[in-house]
């Protein structure tokens, strides 16, 4: 019994290391404007790899936000049907990320 508490012991203190580590350098990395983050993922044609893509854009911005306006975009630069789905459906499961055209964009960042 004593093997089993001393190894979630030592698991959950690991855990609360890295996460004193993360708020550590973000701390010290802040900037002292209001930035945000905004990672734009451009997809055309059928690809295959697109809800990695997003998903994987998803985490990263979860990791770095800290409650800003951070945002994913899915840019749409001719995509087929197939794959517009998967980015539809994957923009409505997170409530960060966006799925826009060139001139959406564009008109976006104007």
């Amino acid at each position: 019994m004593n093997v089993v508490s001393a190894v979630f012991l030592v698991v959950f203190a690991i855990i609360g290391i890295c996460a004193f580590v993360r708020e550590f350098t973000i701390f010290l990395f802040r900037s002292r404007k209001n930035n945000t983050v905004m990672f734009v993922a451009p997809i055309s044609g059928k690809c295959e790899n697109a809800e990695y893509i997003l998903r994987s854009a998803a985490a990263r911005v979860k990791w770095i936000s800290r409650g800003r306006n951070d945002c994913v975009i899915c840019l749409d630069c001719g995509m087929d049907g197939e794959t517009k789905r998967i980015c539809q459906k994957i923009c409505s499961d997170y409530g960060f990320a966006k799925l826009l055209t060139k001139q959406e964009f564009f008109e976006m960042i104007k």
